[in-house]
């Protein structure tokens, strides 16, 4: 009996799951009376099947022994050498200051017991020669344990709570019914930017991008009215930093809940799962139109060589090769425009300062120009992926030639939007709001102006259909904005903005 079956170093660990209330009791009787102590020991285990009951003789001894081992209560003597049952009782409560104490002398008296209370003492029993007195020992030992683990599971439970609360990937938010924080979990800070503690109070649809505050509103309030609705709203969220990220809110109405009386939100950020969402919708619009490329407009130019490869075989006229010729050089245009609009959707733009003077002179030497001009009326630093803005500017102006008036007779002027004063040069100039490419051509009538950026769309007999899808992927790869209008000369204007300067 002086021996415990409990592992070592679990109680008060911090973490440690909470002995449940059907475990072992284990308990240490403290007594300098060796034999008292063993007597003790075996009346308690007669008394109870789940008692596991140890003896140590000394004080010293028994502190090691609450450190090493599990102990649920100490059963301790008054009298004892060197250190009395009350300045053990000190000993004990400074490390373990919930552990359940039963003071068991055969010295007392009212001052001992009032000492004993005010000192922390969990129970008081007075020894005496009726070997009852074990059973009331053991019933209020078994009280004592029950109320201690009873305690320890629900501050386990509240620190376990408090942990997964604080680092959740989600913030728990408990909203009034005239929508105003009432709570916000600690997470909020991290994954919100502000201080929970100062949103208290505050307007939630305050928060909420202005495009998306209206809907955000109108499922709330329905929800407010119908506690049966689940609602999930996806809107962006004012940052303190000033970026919008995207939250996903679950409510759940609790009003009537008098534990609760809120509107229980929980939100996340769904921003990289937005962006990857969208990366994927754009990679299947490309693939639906490779698909159709593939389906569609490889179909005509192959039927076109078959059928004079048949002619040829036929009638040996040389014409014939000339069209299987030109069907195998329509077919290479439109495989290298497939493999272009797949390559711009797969990577991001790895973007640097990039001189619009400089890009554009090497897009026009790439480019079949004839009789056509370039003409530069504007330079800034860009920051850009030079090679994918070079063949943006390069399908521009190929764009330009191929509808030109007059055989490709044709000005192109590339200039910055809300430009500054710098011209045609390599000099720092302010970007405005970004650059344009404008020319003098036949232009391109506005119900057309949607339609020319789908791939496939084509008014010249040799374009391909995929110059301006292209264009417009490059675009959307930077973040830039683009939009086509008449140019001052009567041409087309393409336009971009939200472009970064590049830094000085």
């Amino acid at each position: 009996m002086s021996e415990f079956t409990s592992s070592p170093g679990e109680r008060d660990t911090d973490g440690a799951e909470p002995s449940a209330q059907d475990d072992p009791i284990a308990i240490l009787v403290v007594d300098d009376d060796e034999d008292l102590a063993e007597l003790t020991a075996t009346y308690l285990e007669r008394a109870r099947d789940d008692f596991d009951v140890g003896t140590e003789t000394g004080v010293a001894p028994a502190l090691d022994r609450l450190e090493d081992d599990r102990i649920d209560c100490v059963v301790s003597d008054y009298d004892m050498p060197g250190m009395d049952g009350l300045t053990f009782l000190d000993a004990v409560r400074d490390r373990y200051p919930d552990l359940p104490f039963v003071l068991f002398t055969g010295k007392g008296n009212e001052e001992i017991a009032s000492e004993a209370i005010s000192a922390g003492v969990t129970d008081y029993l007075q020894k005496g020669s009726d070997t009852g007195q074990y059973s009331v020992l053991a019933n209020r030992i078994a009280n004592a344990v029950e109320q201690y683990r009873a305690k320890r599971a629900v501050e386990h439970t509240r620190k376990r709570f408090d942990k997964l609360v604080h680092n959740s990937t989600d913030v728990i938010s408990i909203i009034s019914a005239d929508a105003r924080f009432e709570y916000l979990s600690p997470s909020a800070e991290r994954i919100l930017g502000y201080d929970p503690e100062e949103m208290v109070g505050e307007y939630i649809f305050d928060y909420a991008h202005p495009e998306d505050r209206q809907q955000a509103m109108e499922r709330f309030f329905e929800s407010v009215q119908d506690p049966d609705q689940r609602p999930v709203v996806q809107f962006r969220f004012k940052h303190p930093d000033g970026s919008w990220p995207v939250l996903e809110s679950r409510g759940r109405n609790l009003l009537d809940d008098p534990h609760i009386e809120g509107f229980v939100v929980n939100s996340r950020d769904i921003t990289e799962r937005k962006r990857r969402e969208e990366e994927l919708q754009r990679h299947n619009e490309q693939l639906e139109e490779i698909t159709s490329v593939i389906s569609h407009d490889l179909r005509n130019p192959l039927n076109v060589a078959q059928g004079s490869l048949d002619m040829a075989r036929e009638t040996g006229d040389d014409d014939h090769f000339d069209r299987i010729d030109r069907s195998l050089r329509r077919i290479d245009e439109i495989i290298d425009d497939v493999l272009t609009l797949a390559r711009q959707s797969r990577d991001d733009p790895e973007t640097e300062a990039v001189s619009l003077t400089s890009v554009a002179e090497s897009a026009w030497e790439m480019v079949d120009t004839g009789d056509a001009d370039l003409r530069i009326e504007e330079s800034a630093g860009l920051e850009a992926d030079e090679s994918r803005t070079q063949q943006l500017l390069e399908n521009l102006f190929s764009n330009a030639i191929e509808h030109a008036a007059d055989d490709g007779d044709v000005t192109v002027r590339v200039g910055l939007l809300d430009a500054g004063t710098g011209r045609c040069d390599d000099a720092p100039a302010p970007v405005g709001r970004g650059f344009y490419v404008a020319d003098d051509g036949r232009g391109i009538p506005a119900d057309d102006r949607e339609a020319v950026f789908e791939s496939g769309y084509s008014t010249g007999e040799s374009g391909t259909g995929f110059g301006l899808a292209i264009v417009k992927q490059i675009a959307a790869a930077h973040g830039w904005d683009i939009s086509l209008t008449d140019s001052t000369d009567g041409g087309a204007r393409f336009e971009f903005s939200g472009v970064e300067p590049a830094d000085e």
